[in-house]
């Protein structure tokens, strides 16, 4: 790759940065294989192939984890995750792709973003700094490789949110709007906190940022969203604000800086979780937490399936 970044395949595995910890978990979306490796398509809700230590190593830290197709016959399973757990650290990340290579983004950028995030030199020190500096990094990558024809993220991209809870504290850092929420216990009711806020060109503090980076929001006749545009084009028409990959959108604003948060642990918190918003287009953050408190905290995979 360019500018001095290593090719992909050289980077060390996220574990590889806690040589002393003595529990370790990782568990990832698998690259399908076979024919759908190269788009073709799985059944309506489909799992997508577990990598890693699998599913089974989960219950041991309480997680659970689902990646099913949804019924768009048209296009592949383009939502990706991953979990890695070292003693007392621990990363999730939800990806969801969009676009003809949104799949390949997101599986990418799964694979990327976490790596880069722990061997940055700020990780252990100021990681709101290497949160940021990790999304801008896989970006590079992602430009890198449309430019050596590798794929075209010109029109395709991904969502990324990611949460890294160690020492007390929980940091949250996304682009688009795949949701993390919290469900915290008081009283015996459980409440729900959106941890992030969707990038959508609806939301008017992105779209004065888009609009200040001179591209345009608009919504057209007959959509229900607002979307991206170039002035005096008809694309890309975009309806986040915020995603990785999307050079054709960059040029309009959409950018690939993530919102970073920082909560203190509290004693009351139950659960987390991160979704794309196919589940979010089906249930509200209320809902979900209500299904998920149903189910004993030993089974976090019963309550996501």
């Amino acid at each position: 790759a360019s500018g001095g970044r290593a090719a992909a395949g050289a980077l060390p595995g996220v574990l590889d940065a806690f040589p002393g910890a003595v529990h370790r978990t990782a568990v990832v979306g698998a690259s399908i294989s076979g024919p759908a490796a190269s788009g073709s398509l799985q059944g309506p809700f489909a799992d997508r192939p577990v990598g890693g230590d699998g599913r089974e190593a989960l219950a041991s830290i309480g997680v659970g984890c689902a990646c099913k197709k949804g019924l768009k016959a048209e296009v592949p399973n383009q939502d990706d995750f991953c979990i890695f757990r070292a003693d007392e650290v621990c990363i999730l990340g939800v990806f969801d792709g969009h676009g003809p290579y949104g799949h390949i983004i997101a599986s990418l950028v799964r694979d990327l973003l976490p790596k880069l995030l722990v061997q940055d030199s700020a990780f252990s020190t100021d990681l709101g700094k290497a949160l940021d500096t990790a999304f801008a990094q896989v970006q590079g990558y992602c430009f890198d490789l449309q430019t050596s024809l590798e794929f075209d993220c010109s029109i395709s991209g991904t969502t990324a949110t990611v949460v890294v809870i160690r020492e007390g504290a929980m940091h949250v850092a996304h682009v688009g709007n795949s949701r993390a929420v919290l469900a915290t216990m008081r009283d015996a009711e459980v409440a729900c906190w959106d941890l992030t806020s969707d990038h959508s060109a609806g939301r008017d503090d992105e779209r004065r940022r888009i609009q200040a980076a001179g591209g345009q929001v608009r919504r057209l006749e007959g959509d229900d969203a607002h979307r991206v545009f170039i002035p005096g084009r008809m694309y890309p028409g975009l309806a986040l604000t915020r995603s990785i990959g999307d050079a054709v959108a960059a040029i309009a604003g959409v950018s690939c800086e993530p919102e970073v948060t920082c909560f203190g642990v509290q004693q009351d918190w139950g659960f987390v979780l991160v979704c794309s918003d196919g589940v979010w287009e089906l249930v509200s953050s209320q809902e979900a937490v209500d299904i998920i408190s149903g189910y004993p905290a030993g089974e976090g995979q019963s309550a996501v399936d």
